[in-house]
């Protein structure tokens, strides 16, 4: 199993929350492949812990469905199914509507400020053609929103169907066109919330995660067709 070699070991006290972490990272950044298995006992050994926080660490991931584990056998990366893809956003597009929603009565100023400076750094990592960055403070935004909203359950449901939405695009594309897309309309959403409409807020983000949805159903559709070369075409823009 390819286990990177610059990762620390690990403090005991935060071994499972930690090892999850990490794992995590790697499954949907496409470090740990799907059909990868996942051993524990080098993962224990990588970062020098015993194997209980390993297992406990699995565990977490198999409940959010990255990984399914084969009893007596194997632990083993889940398989990226294209038919997900709609279930995973029109999930997301109705939780993080109700988040956007509730947000603009409860997002403090300094809230808003900060969600604006993510929004800069999105825009930026755009400009720069960096899809990593860009995929990172995309997801900054959304969480800043999802934490505005003050509900645990949005907030916890909405971070595990996100997890499912990165490994997605890491895994299909890196598309130029589909973040300039999403640079307008977190514009759109950012002012909206700093004019505290939370009708046209709920609507925007809706639409934001379905037209998302509609965009990465087309282009995974032309990957298919177009065989695995269109597949690493796009993953290399």
């Amino acid at each position: 199993m390819p286990i990177p070699e610059n990762v620390e070991n690990l403090q005991r006290v935060s071994a499972k929350s930690t090892i999850y972490q990490v794992v995590c990272d790697w499954i949907i950044t496409g470090v740990l492949k799907p059909g990868e298995k996942i051993i524990d006992s080098e993962l224990a050994k990588r970062f020098n812990v015993s194997r209980t926080p390993v297992r406990e660490a699995i565990q977490i991931l198999e409940g959010q469905k990255l990984v399914y584990v084969v009893p007596g056998r194997a632990t083993v990366v889940a398989d990226i199914d294209p038919a997900d893809i709609e279930k995973c956003y029109r999930t997301l597009a109705e939780l993080q509507a109700l988040a956007a929603e509730l947000a603009c009565g409860s997002l403090t100023e300094q809230e808003l400020e900060q969600l604006a400076q993510i929004h800069s750094a999105f825009v930026d990592a755009c400009g720069r053609n960096d899809g990593a960055d860009a995929i990172t403070q995309d997801s900054l935004f959304h969480d800043a929103i999802v934490r505005g909203a003050r509900n645990e359950y949005v907030e916890e449901f909405s971070r595990t169907m996100i997890l499912h939405i990165q490994r997605i695009k890491y895994h299909y594309f890196h598309c130029d066109r589909l973040r300039k897309i999403s640079v307008s309309q977190h514009g759109e959403i950012l002012r909206t919330l700093q004019a505290r409409d939370s009708a046209r807020a709920k609507e925007q983000m809706r639409s934001h995660w379905l037209c998302s949805m509609e965009n990465s159903l087309r282009d995974v559709a032309g990957l298919m067709q177009g065989g695995e070369g269109a597949v690493q075409d796009v993953l290399t823009k």
